[in-house]
């Protein structure tokens, strides 16, 4: 580590009377220590002490290999210490009398949903800041992790009605990353203004944090950036580079800061103070909610053995414990290639910052233990060999239960797995939070992929009586077993996944997901012809269609991705079907209105991502009046589409007089795309009238070979499809 900087301050302390002479030697050897012993690529370090900086240690680079030093001003991800800001942000809104602790989160976000709706009736803002929610630890994390990825926080708060709890709500302590992005929702709404905006405004700008970063900025902006890194062999290899822009993330609330190592020591300066400012930053009674025990966390033989932990808990944003009879408040931050730590010691006005750009995991837990016994044990202060020693020695002590089962064994025995032996089980299948994936033969494997996590993509082998994915991206280091089960009369094949080895990092969340068989597998195809699809006014010329999703006038309020022309694709089987229902039509004076015919597989997944958007009600009053937008799924709008098969349409009836002049169409009892029980084909809340119009479509079509969904009169299929497991995504053009 050739590139440092290092500043030792003597201050003397606010309540002595003789100087306190800091004395840094022994931290710079532990950092000198602790960096070359785990290869580190940067570091930052500082100690404040009776509200002064009485230290402060950078060392190696930015990135590895470009020569750029970290120094204090160098951004660093500071990953979850952002949640003890995002609480200061809700008891911020506290003080203001914008929200209270105790309010029910559908007070301030109505569409919000958890699995129990009891549960979604009863969870106050508080919940969501102290990890009781009853979830697994980690629960929906893949949809935030790892990155980038396509979802959004509204595919955050969509998916946590889909997250099954596993132990009874406000019973136990389990970290939760998804209900901190809620939290930031809350303070968006409580707030009037978006989450990054008020964090900014309410926490940045009065605590002088002035080179911390959240949302969307420029890299050139912000100067100097650290990078993340893994190890590559001997080297330090940055991974996730930013680009020139830096995006804001669905996890800025739970994670998504990022702060330099001067704004960190003004950070812990503020906790440290009896008095934050005057007049003061928060209240004393908020300053004292956000450390208060609010969930019990289990105390594990590693805290007992090396610092007589006798409690441990969680408060708003902060990990609270005793270590060694001294009261401590601290918290942790973990991303691909960045670690962080904060410690405080309030009574003795003592804490420490750390912030590594690499692999830093061990680091941080030897440097913590080395720094914090310097105040509570200094006759016994260990060295970060010893430290080291013994956390080698007894690694499997960081559980607080009992034994971790081991990884499942012959995981190191593998093949390739052949696509004759999935067989059946090659398709497009669907879960309710993560979305769609695909297991399906791509350049000669079997490959697993999920289409909105491209990291999320690898090759299935087999591993002795088990599957299980080797994900293509190095930095996926949770490899997943792949349990198919077969369908059944009753019910479609489904698919479950699980981690190779049950005590890795809980973010890779696989056993949360629940993926059912949607279809086979998507065609290649790139256009109409190659597709085999055909224009239906080759058969049927002068075809009256009003092909909706090419413009504006729909439920989604916009032209829908793929519908590039108003035209009428089917499949040459569907198309002739259609043409054989017209021609019997017309002999009694009718005719059919096409809406929709062949849909691609983006328009379907453009519903979808409007389906999530809890906050786009725009249509509501033409399309779905009576119904919530967050019931739309599955029922009205589906992951996936038989109109994407290429033999599905939706069209109504005409009425026409002589020689087929003047059409009318003939009441239905609801228009086209009215998502509301009345459009049910077989409703009871339409006039006989209406009811014997939709008799009348239903026999001309099924005479024809086309089968009715009965949650949409306008909707058929038909009944012989060519290609019923193939998916098309062509533009209509």
């Amino acid at each position: 580590m050739a590139l440092v900087e290092r500043v030792a301050f003597f201050a003397l302390a606010a309540v002595a009377t003789t100087t306190h002479a800091f004395d840094a030697a022994p931290v710079d050897a532990a950092i000198d220590d602790a960096s070359a012993r785990y290869r580190l690529p940067g570091i930052a370090v500082g100690i404040v002490e009776d509200d002064r900086v009485v230290y402060t240690r950078t060392s190696g680079e930015r990135v590895a290999g470009e020569g750029e030093p970290i120094t204090r001003r160098t951004l660093f991800k500071i990953a979850s210490n952002t949640k003890a800001m995002t609480a200061a942000l809700i008891a911020r809104l506290v003080d203001h009398g914008k929200l209270d602790w105790r309010d029910k989160v559908v007070r301030h976000l109505p569409h919000f949903r958890m699995h129990d709706p009891w549960v979604t009736r009863e969870i106050e803002v508080r919940d969501l800041l102290i990890h009781n929610s009853g979830l697994r630890a980690g629960a929906g994390d893949l949809m935030l992790w790892p990155e980038p990825n396509a979802y959004t926080r509204g595919d955050v708060l969509r998916g946590l009605a889909h997250l099954v709890p596993v132990d009874s709500f406000r019973s136990r302590y389990a970290y939760d990353n998804l209900l901190y992005i809620v939290a930031g929702e809350v303070a968006a709404a409580a707030g009037g203004a978006p989450y990054e905006t008020l964090l900014a405004r309410e926490v940045f700008a009065p605590l002088g944090l002035e080179r911390c970063r959240v949302g969307e900025w420029r890299l050139a902006d912000a100067g100097e950036v650290a990078q993340p890194h893994m190890r590559e062999g001997d080297r330090n290899v940055p991974i996730r580079r930013d680009g020139e822009v830096v995006r804001a993330t669905t996890m800025d609330a739970a994670g998504g800061v990022r702060c330099s190592l001067d704004d960190m020591l003004a950070w812990i300066r503020v906790w440290l103070r009896e008095d934050a400012a005057s007049p003061p930053w928060l209240t004393s009674a908020t300053r004292e909610a956000l450390w208060t025990l609010h969930t019990p966390m289990p105390v594990s033989k590693r805290q007992r053995a090396w610092n007589g932990t006798q409690w441990y808990a969680y408060g708003y944003g902060w990990r609270l414990m005793d270590i060694d009879g001294e009261w401590s408040v601290s918290h942790t931050g973990t991303l691909a290639g960045m670690y962080s730590l904060v410690h405080l010691l309030p009574k003795r006005r003592v804490g420490f910052v750390l912030m590594v750009n690499g692999d830093g995991d061990a680091a941080r837990t030897v440097l913590n233990q080395v720094l914090v016994k310097r105040w509570t044990d200094p006759d016994h202060a260990p060295t970060v060999a010893g430290v080291a020693a013994a956390l080698a020695a007894d690694a499997t002590l960081e559980a607080p239960n009992a034994a971790v089962p081991a990884a499942a064994p012959g995981t190191s025995e593998r093949a390739l797995l052949s696509p004759e032996a999935m067989g059946a089980g090659l398709g497009t299948y669907h879960d309710p939070w993560l979305g769609e994936a695909t297991l399906c033969v791509r350049d000669g494997r079997v490959r697993f992929a999920v289409r909105k996590s491209p990291a999320l993509d690898g090759v299935v082998m087999q591993a002795g009586k088990r599957l299980l994915v080797d994900w293509d991206d190095p930095t996926v280091d949770v490899e997943a077993f792949l349990d198919p089960a077969p369908a059944t009369d009753a019910e479609p094949a489904t698919l479950k996944l699980a981690k190779t080895d049950p005590a890795a990092d809980f973010s890779a969340d696989y056993e949360d997901l629940a993926f059912t068989r949607l279809r086979g597998c998507d065609s290649t195809a790139r256009t109409a012809a190659q597709a085999d699809l055909v224009d239906v006014r080759t058969r049927i010329p002068d075809l009256d269609h009003d092909i909706r999703y090419a413009g504006a006038e729909n439920f989604v309020g916009a032209p829908v991705e793929g519908y590039e022309a108003p035209r009428c694709l089917l499949l040459a089987p569907a198309a002739d079907a259609l043409e054989k229902a017209e021609r019997a039509l017309r002999r009694t004076g009718h005719r059919l209105r096409v809406h929709d015919c062949y849909r691609p597989v983006r328009a379907v997944r453009h519903f979808v991502r409007w389906a999530e958007d809890l906050g786009d009600q725009r249509t509501k009053p033409a399309y779905y009046p009576g119904v919530e937008k967050s019931a739309l799924m599955p029922d009205y709008i589906s992951p996936s589409s038989g109109h994407s098969r290429g033999a599905t349409i939706d069209l109504t009836l005409l009425q026409c007089g002589r020689r087929g002049a003047r059409c009318t169409p003939l009441d239905m009892g609801t228009p086209y795309d009215f998502f509301d029980p009345r459009a049910h084909t077989e409703s009871p809340d339409v006039t006989p009238a209406q009811r014997a119009n939709r008799q009348r479509l239903r026999r001309a079509m099924e005479a024809a070979g086309f089968r009715n969904y009965p949650l949409e009169w306008w909707h058929y299929t038909l009944v012989d499809e060519p290609t019923p497991d193939t998916a098309y995504d062509v533009p209509v053009r």
